[in-house]
């Protein structure tokens, strides 16, 4: 550092969160730290002459034992106030512990420290852009911090200096041109937080080099991009085929846990086989946790496509197609004779649009989340090479700025712009065509299909995840139109574009004879574009919904519709349509010819002008968005009118208008082998769990492919379920009746209750609705496993998102999570070693996209119930198991509190897809309780 600032960092345990209600400091933990070193401590505990609270005591460890012969705040006053003084005080949440101590100080006969404090939660948000979490537990541990006690005043205030350390280091990293930005952007942050920023700038005095991996455009500065060697070599390898040949290959790496597995193996040969037979098939690969599936494809397609051509991967979400990325550089390419390059395509909204962030820059905002935002952005640009706003981790993704930045394609590009050959997905483009492994997601896969075959020549195409293909396209497919969103829309518009009280865009434009003329036609179009709207509303409501029964008990009526009659509707010569579109694009019009005269006269507005026309602009998308979902509705009609559903939903609580049309497609029959796979290879197929059953249809009928075009491969996964895992289903579950929820809701709250009291273990409880969640989440509320243990709930404490990264981070918490948690997350080890499924995952069968299924069975000769309710359900209950045990280490407990599953035929037939040496057993509750209790004695 390159001054002898002494930074007292300071930590608080205290009885609660508000010292004017009377809370009292139990704890003070103090660093003091200069010139990257710890010079000084300070520790102690306080009496805080009031009862610690349960809840504080489950936190901290510190009870009221503990502070009773502890001095009192009085009594370390004058060393805490001579320590601290003439330093800048430091927290991870300044705004808390520095006023706290504040008044503790105030009570105790001193003056409140005028010193300066600074915030490591914001220091870290925009210095650490991409960490997903800036608890300091979890900030501690992204940065290999040691932080032995959380919670601990003093573990906690060594552990922030070690932070403040750290971030001290990359704000003397930063280049001069960005921390200017930084500066220019006056960050309103806790304290002199923001000054840290202003100090390090004053300090440089002399111009620095940038690293190589760093170059400036303009006033930002990017990170370069990875220059891939062109193959020069054109020679191909010879697969290794035997056992001996891979186990060189795997000897040559210094890749932890990568050893030769006999059924990866054997999927390795299989696929290589299929495609260097004279007459390659579809092929099905159902490869159980732990066969090393990823790596299982990955080596023979490379083989199959070195150097000449290309494979495409597509799997089911964006993380995991991060992960393969990863696979490819930290597993691959170390034991290849070669090196192969792979790319990760995403849409274009997913990516920042330099010249549009560079122009943002010069447009100073008020708004602190705005603010936030573009610092993060700043640092980032720094790091990332691929542009992707995703590696930021944001909650803020709705702010109306991101539409400003994100990235509309490249054919949306001024090819003059500065930034044009540094723009992400030029990059990308050069990246697509060097890349011997392209990685999609499923959404990706089905929207680009005919472009990805003609620009790469054919590929291959591995679809990972394979059982989320269908769902994945469905659910993309799927859009909704809200009125109540749009009248809201046109109202905020017409509120910017009328005289009024507040000031509005008639106001700034006053001056501009041409801006003027144009206000008053974009009021004149939004005047015609409510109407529009209105009377298209009302032609769905009268059309739909007039003789549907408004006297159900329920306040929400969805009600199917006919595909032909909104087909009809929905046609280019409909008046209505035509009213509309002439509206919004009379709307468009006038809007380009005031964004113009605003652009060319940026140095006219205030800042508040400049956030008047960047509101319109996002309540305009708005309206754009609807109109650009009612052209997708009627191109689903067009080419797939007999595999799309539709439907009408009304609010029966609202007086307000509140219809809405939601639709898409219902099957992806008929879609995926016509409009997908022509543009590959024969596809393979992969996942750990595709299977319902040994005589279903329904992987195939999912897939879109013909059982005789298509080759199955099923290896087991190698882990020893006999000694690692046990299943219990519960005999005296209750079953649910319309007369017995609630017993049914107090059954699941003890039985959860006394499991997870008595082993405490990282426990995911997993539930088929909202609801109960709620439910039970409130009814073990009121005991003391509050106090006990860390309870997450899906909805209640977060989002999925949220309580399954703290739950990740946990220590025995106990996770409620509703179906979204059944697959796609991975908890190895002591992250999940109880799991608790409450009931079996039917569908509700009276949700409205479950009957449209149901009915589109029946057309087509198929049991709605066999053809799909059952295979959901198993595929569900065989994912949900998948979660407990991922590696050889594992073991675990699984708790089933349905007996359908062992009285009811469909329940063997679910049974009968779980690993065969699997014990299970179906015992009363009591019993249960016991046998987890010594499962787990017997592992320890």
């Amino acid at each position: 550092m390159h001054n002898q600032k002494i930074y007292s960092v300071v930590d608080l345990e205290t009885t609660g969160t508000n010292y004017k209600n009377g809370d009292r400091i139990i704890q003070i933990g103090c660093v003091l730290f200069c010139d990257g070193k710890i010079v000084n401590r300070f520790e102690s505990l306080i009496n805080p002459q009031a009862n610690v609270p349960l809840a504080i005591e489950q936190l901290t460890g510190i009870s009221n034992h503990d502070v009773k012969r502890a001095p009192l705040f009085d009594d370390v006053a004058a060393t805490v106030f001579s320590l601290l003084s003439d330093t800048t005080f430091v927290a991870h949440n300044v705004n808390f512990d520095f006023p706290f101590l504040n008044a503790e100080l105030e009570r105790a006969g001193f003056p409140a420290l005028e010193i300066s404090a600074i915030d490591t939660v914001t220091l870290s948000q925009i210095l650490l852009p991409t960490e997903p979490s800036f608890r300091l537990r979890d900030l501690t541990k992204y940065l290999a911090i040691d932080h032995d006690s959380p919670h601990s005043a003093d573990s906690d205030a060594e552990a922030t200096s070690q932070l403040l350390n750290k971030l001290l280091i990359r704000l003397q990293d930063l280049p001069t041109v960005t921390l200017q930005q930084l500066v220019n952007l006056r960050l309103d942050l806790p304290y002199e937080t923001a000054q840290m920023f202003q100090n390090e700038l004053a300090s440089r005095t002399e111009k620095r080099q940038l690293p190589n991996s760093l170059y400036q455009k303009e006033n930002l500065i990017l990170h370069r991009p990875h220059r891939r060697e062109l193959i020069n070599n054109r020679q191909s390898f010879k697969y290794p085929k035997t056992k001996s040949a891979k186990e060189k290959l795997y000897q040559q790496s210094n890749t932890d846990g990568l050893d030769y597995r006999q059924s990866q193996a054997r999927m390795m040969n299989a696929i290589f086989n299929n495609y260097t037979h004279e007459n390659p098939k579809n092929m099905i690969i159902e490869a159980g946790t732990g066969t090393g599936k990823s790596l299982g494809y990955l080596l023979p397609m490379t083989y199959l496509t070195y150097p000449e051509h290309k494979v495409v991967i597509s799997t089911a979400t964006n993380v995991l197609q991060e992960q393969l990325k990863r696979s490819v550089a930290d597993t691959l390419n170390p034991i290849l004779p070669f090196t192969v390059s792979c790319v990760v395509l995403k849409g274009n909204s997913h990516y920042i649009d330099l010249a549009k962030f560079d122009h943002s820059l010069s447009m100073i905002e008020d708004a602190k989340p705005v603010q936030m935002t573009k610092a993060k952005l700043l640092v980032w640009l720094l790091e990332t090479q691929s542009g992707d706003l995703d590696e930021l981790n944001l909650n803020s993704y709705r702010l109306p700025y991101f539409t400003e930045i994100r990235h509309q394609g490249i054919n949306s590009l001024n090819r003059q712009s500065r930034f044009y050959e540094d723009d992400f997905l030029v990059r990308r483009q050069t990246e697509l065509e060097q890349a011997n492994i392209v990685i999609v997601n499923h959404a990706y896969l089905a929207q680009h299909a005919t472009e990805l075959g003609q620009s790469l020549n054919s590929p291959y195409l591995v679809v990972d995840e394979a059982q989320h293909l269908s769902d994945s396209i469905l659910k993309k497919s799927r859009h909704q139109i809200s009125f109540p969103t749009i009248n809201a829309a046109i109202h905020i518009l017409q509120g910017l574009v009328n005289a009024g009280h507040d000031r509005n865009l008639r106001e700034i434009f006053n001056d501009l004879p041409l801006g003027l003329y144009n206000i008053d036609l974009l009021r004149s179009d939004l005047v015609s574009l409510e109407t529009a709207f209105k009377q298209f509303e009302q032609a769905l409501y009268r059309q739909f919904m007039l003789n549907v029964d408004s006297q159900q008990a329920q306040s929400i009526i969805e009600q199917t519709i006919d595909n032909h009659e909104l087909a009809a509707m929905l046609q280019p010569s409909n008046k209505i349509l035509l009213d509309l579109e002439q509206a919004l694009g009379s709307l468009h019009l006038h809007f380009n010819a005031i964004y113009h005269l605003f652009s060319h006269n940026k140095k006219h507005w205030l800042a508040s002008d400049r956030y008047l026309v960047t509101q319109f602009q996002s309540q305009l998308m708005i309206i754009t968005k609807a109109d650009e979902t009612l052209h997708h509705f009627s191109d689903v009609l067009i080419h797939q009118i007999a595999e799309s559903v539709f439907w009408l939903t009304v609010h029966q609580s609202s007086e307000k208008s509140n219809l809405q049309l939601s639709g898409g497609l219902l099957t992806t029959r008929n879609f995926l082998a016509s409009q997908v796979y022509p543009a590959f290879q024969k596809p393979t197929f992969v996942g750990a769990t595709l299977f319902s059953s040994g005589r279903s249809r329904y992987l195939y009928d999912q897939l879109d492919v013909d059982p005789d075009e298509t080759r199955i491969k099923k290896f087991a996964s190698p882990f020893d379920f006999k000694n690692q895992a046990k299943m219990m289903i519960a005999a005296d579950a209750p079953l649910i009746t319309a007369n017995s929820y609630h017993q049914y809701i107090e059954y699941l709250s003890k039985t959860i209750y006394r499991v997870t009291k008595d082993n405490p273990r990282q426990t995911l409880i997993l539930f088929n609705s909202l609801l109960t969640i709620e439910q039970v989440y409130s009814q073990l509320h009121s005991t003391d496993l509050f106090l006990q243990r860390e309870i997450l709930a899906q909805g209640i404490t977060g989002n999925k998102e949220k309580v399954l990264k703290q739950f990740l981070t946990g220590n025995q918490s106990i996770l409620l999570g509703a179906s979204s948690f059944w697959e796609g997350i991975d908890l190895p080890k002591s992250q999940l070693e109880l799991l608790i499924i409450t009931r079996l995952p039917f569908d509700f069968p009276d949700a409205v996209l479950a009957k449209a299924e149901s009915n589109w069975l029946k057309q087509n000769h198929k049991n709605p119930f066999y053809g799909a309710a059952l295979p959901k359900a198993t595929l569900r209950i065989r994912q949900g198991m998948g979660r407990l045990i991922r590696t050889p280490a594992d073991y675990g407990v699984a708790i089933v509190l349905d007996k359908r599953l062992s009285e009811r035929k469909y329940g063997h037939s679910i049974m009968n897809t779980l690993p065969a040496e699997l014990p299970i057993d179906t015992i009363p509750t009591d019993e249960i309780i016991k046998e987890t209790k010594a499962f787990f004695k017997k592992h320890e």
